[in-house]
């Protein structure tokens, strides 16, 4: 919403704010082309999706728009996250992990406070902020691929990212599975991927 007040627009509301630090940061990336720009996603801003490609923790937008996420894109993005949710969550989720065990796993550590068999930083189960920003961080990733299987006409790289949006998403959700972000972005992806075959996943996300 724009308000007019003493002769100056004024900008409410999460969507037009976005929508003006879009086009800011487009300006400054356009305006700088001698330099290399990261970013760690608070909000999407649709412009960068074509340029994003995975980067750690965070993101890189890259110079140019990204043709396709590549099979070694995926694999050193996989291996990178695979290896950080040791030190979080731990390490013991993969591609055929079923989500109906991840949500028991969260329900019984986050919920019941049950630690037996747990292998993952008992630090990290008692840091909210830790749990929240690092399901972020991976969900923001998750989100690129989705946005990118969206948006791919080519059949082996929508397949490549299908499987691998689903893997970021369950990492995403255990790392925190209370982020009504993860959990609605990871339940979106769950009803394209496949309406019937999956829709008792959707139904134990969306009930943890």
């Amino acid at each position: 919403m724009v308000n007019i007040a003493d002769g100056r627009a004024q900008v409410a509301g999460q969507t037009a704010v976005m929508a003006i630090n879009g086009l800011l940061t487009k300006v400054i990336f356009d305006a700088n082309p001698e330099h290399e720009f990261f970013v760690e996603e608070s909000f999407p801003l649709d412009w960068m999706y074509p340029y994003l490609t995975p980067f750690g923790i965070i993101m890189k937008i890259n110079r140019e728009k990204v043709p396709e996420i590549t099979e070694e894109m995926v694999r050193t993005d996989h291996a990178f996250w695979t290896q950080y949710a040791d030190r979080l969550c731990g390490n013991w989720i993969t591609y055929e992990t079923p989500v109906g065990d991840i949500c028991e796993s969260v329900e019984r550590v986050y919920l019941r406070g049950n630690l037996r068999g747990y292998n993952g930083s008992r630090m990290f189960v008692r840091d909210n902020d830790g749990q929240k920003a690092f399901s972020k961080l991976r969900n923001s990733i998750a989100g690129l691929y989705y946005w990118r299987y969206l948006d791919s006409r080519i059949p082996e790289e929508r397949t490549r990212l299908a499987q691998e949006a689903d893997f970021a998403f369950k990492q995403a959700f255990a790392f925190c599975p209370y982020s009504p972000e993860t959990a609605t972005r990871y339940i979106q992806l769950l009803a394209v991927l496949n309406c019937g075959r999956r829709a008792a996943d959707r139904a134990d996300v969306a009930q943890v």
